[in-house]
C-alpha cells in the first residue's frame, strides 16, 4: 500500500506538470483539420476531424504539430551536418485519434513512432481530455474531485492487468526484477474510450516500449472499465459523459 501511494504521489506532481505545458502551448485562432508531411516523407502528423464545438481544440493539436516538426526539422540537420547515416532514416509519425465524445468531453490519444538513430526507432503516447464547454484541456486529473482518489480507482486495476498481460508475454517476473514494480500512471497515456455521441465506458491506459519490460515485449494496452465508484469520484460537470460497460 505505501509503494501505491507513493507511486501516486509522483504521477500526480508528473501529471500536473505535464498539464502546465500543454496549458502554454495554447495559441491563439482557430485552424482546420489535416495531415502533415515533411517533403522528404521523415514527418507525418495526422490531426483527426474534430467538432465545431472546441475550436481551440484544433489549435492545440496544430500547436502541437509544429513543435514536433520544429524538433523533427532541428534533429534531422544537426545529424546531417555530423554526415550522419542516421539523417536518412530520422523519422517522427504521429498520429491523434478521437478515443470517444459526448457533449461535455472529447477524449483522444495519439502514437507516435519515431527513429532519431541507434539500433531502433521507439514508440511513444500521449492522451487529451477536452472540456468542451470551457474549450480546454483538463486531463486526467480534472475529471475528478478528488485527483488521488480517482488515480487510485484506475491504477489498482490497471496494474493487476498489466501483470497478466506482462507473465503472457515475458512470463513470472521475481519481486527483485528490474520489471516488478507497476508503471507510475505518469509514465503512461490515459484517454476515456466510447464512441462518437455516447457516454464513456472505459479508460485505456497505453504502456509504451521499456516502461513495462523490454523493447522486445512491445508496448501494452490496458483497458479499464468503468465502475460506479468512479462515476461516483467524477466532477458533476463530467458525470453524465460516463456509463458502466452494458449499461
Amino acid at each position: 500500500m505505501k509503494a501505491q501511494n507513493n507511486r501516486l504521489r509522483g504521477a500526480l506532481l508528473g501529471m500536473l506538470a505535464i498539464g502546465l505545458t500543454i496549458a502554454a502551448a495554447f495559441p491563439a485562432a482557430p485552424g482546420s483539420a489535416q495531415q502533415t508531411e515533411a517533403e522528404d516523407g521523415g514527418f507525418t502528423f495526422t490531426i483527426p476531424t474534430l467538432p465545431d464545438s472546441a475550436p481551440l481544440l484544433q489549435n492545440q493539436l496544430e500547436s502541437l504539430r509544429d513543435r514536433a516538426r520544429s524538433d523533427y526539422d532541428r534533429g534531422r540537420a544537426e545529424l546531417a551536418e555530423l554526415q550522419s547515416a542516421a539523417a536518412s532514416a530520422y523519422q517522427h509519425s504521429q498520429q491523434w485519434t478521437v478515443t470517444g465524445r459526448t457533449d461535455a468531453l472529447i477524449g483522444l490519444d495519439s502514437e507516435t513512432f519515431s527513429y532519431t538513430g541507434g539500433a531502433h526507432g521507439n514508440t511513444a503516447f500521449d492522451a487529451l481530455i477536452w472540456d468542451v464547454a470551457g474549450d480546454r484541456p483538463i486531463g486526467i486529473l480534472g475529471l475528478f474531485a478528488n485527483r488521488y482518489h480517482g488515480l487510485s480507482m484506475i491504477d489498482q486495476p490497471f496494474c493487476t492487468a498489466l501483470r497478466d498481460q506482462q507473465r503472457e508475454r515475458m512470463g513470472d517476473i521475481a519481486e527483485d526484477d528490474l520489471w516488478a514494480d507497476c508503471p507510475s500512471l505518469d509514465q503512461v497515456a490515459i484517454a476515456p474510450t466510447g464512441g462518437d455521441g455516447v457516454s464513456f465506458t472505459g479508460f485505456r491506459v497505453r504502456v509504451p516500449p521499456y516502461i513495462a519490460g523490454p523493447y522486445s515485449a512491445g508496448s501494452f494496452d490496458v483497458d479499464v472499465p468503468v465502475t460506479a465508484e468512479m462515476i461516483d469520484a467524477l466532477k458533476p460537470a463530467y458525470r453524465e459523459s460516463f456509463a458502466l460497460p452494458g449499461g
